[in-house]
């Protein structure tokens, strides 16, 4: 999970100015090439991100003869990140803080690439250090993402919850509260962050994908599947849903007598959850998802 991350990276995932999440694993180069053969795949990889770097960074100086252009060498930054390129990134805002000083935005930007780069200490203490600035919001989902990327999700739900508060309108930090709740077992409280997410952005595949997660664990999948086919979601997104869906059955009484044309896709099977009180479906946060995405053919 935004882990909004974590179904699928395709809309990531965004109204708040967070990006998506992409992993890029570190290491020496030269010692890589020469030593397992699959790192060689790694290291073209680096090398890519590197000359691309250096593209964008090309590109924003033609366009701005004056190097000093702070606007400009901040959209370069987050061009990089919306790219995956969250190590260069961080170069980068080391540069432009030399040049520049720093602010709130920088400060966040800077929190997401630690984040993203796995230096979760720095991160978190990062994010910490914003959360009486106006970036607060997206400094309470960078704790929330951080809690998530290390499977504690009730700490999650509640930094996620105090993100929510300071942006009730923001569609990713509501799908990622949701998902977040879903894995925690709250299935009952992740229906509504997860249906305004998916009004407020329609469009987003990622949304849709929560939604779909959201009517498999509550056990409906045919409606599920329907929702998915009518957002045309790949088919490894789709395996992916179910499988998240089977791992959140797990923790509840669940059978695995299953309708093998409703409840699976590519081998994987959803259990049917054995609820003696099952989760209802709300009866107007869903209706006009349900009416662009859930009925009919």
């Amino acid at each position: 999970m935004n882990f909004s991350t974590k179904i699928i990276n395709e809309g990531k995932f965004s109204s708040h100015k967070h990006v998506v999440r992409t992993w890029i694993f570190p290491s020496s180069l030269a010692l890589c090439l020469l030593s397992l053969g699959g790192c060689a795949s790694d290291a073209a990889k680096i090398y890519a991100q590197q000359n691309e770097a250096a593209q964008l960074r090309q590109q924003a100086e033609e366009k701005a003869p004056t190097p000093d252009n702070k606007g400009m060498y901040l959209g370069l930054i987050r061009q990089m990140q919306e790219r995956g390129m969250y190590f260069a990134s961080l170069a980068h805002i080391d540069a432009y803080e030399q040049k520049n000083g720093s602010t709130p935005e920088v400060q966040r930007l800077r929190a997401d690439a630690l984040r993203e780069t796995r230096q979760d200490a720095a991160a978190d203490a990062t994010y910490r250090k914003l959360l009486t600035s106006d970036e607060a919001g997206a400094a309470w989902h960078g704790l929330g993402l951080l809690a998530a990327q290390n499977g504690d999700y009730p700490a999650a739900v509640k930094a996620m919850r105090e993100a929510t508060r300071r942006e009730p309108t923001n569609a990713v930090m509501l799908s990622d509260l949701g998902y977040a709740m879903l894995r925690s077992g709250d299935i009952a409280s992740a229906r509504v962050p997860l249906a305004q997410a998916a009004e407020l952005a329609p469009d987003n595949r990622k949304m849709i994908g929560n939604l779909a997660l959201l009517l498999l664990v509550s056990g409906d999948p045919e409606k599920a599947r329907v929702v998915m086919d009518k957002a045309a979601l790949p088919q490894d997104s789709r395996a992916r849903i179910y499988s998240l869906a089977a791992e959140i059955g797990q923790r509840q009484p669940v059978s695995q007598a299953v309708d093998p044309v409703k409840a699976s896709i590519g081998g994987a099977v959803v259990p049917t959850t054995k609820n003696t009180s099952p989760v209802p479906l709300p009866a107007t946060q869903f209706q006009s998802m349900m009416d662009r995405f859930g009925n009919g053919g």
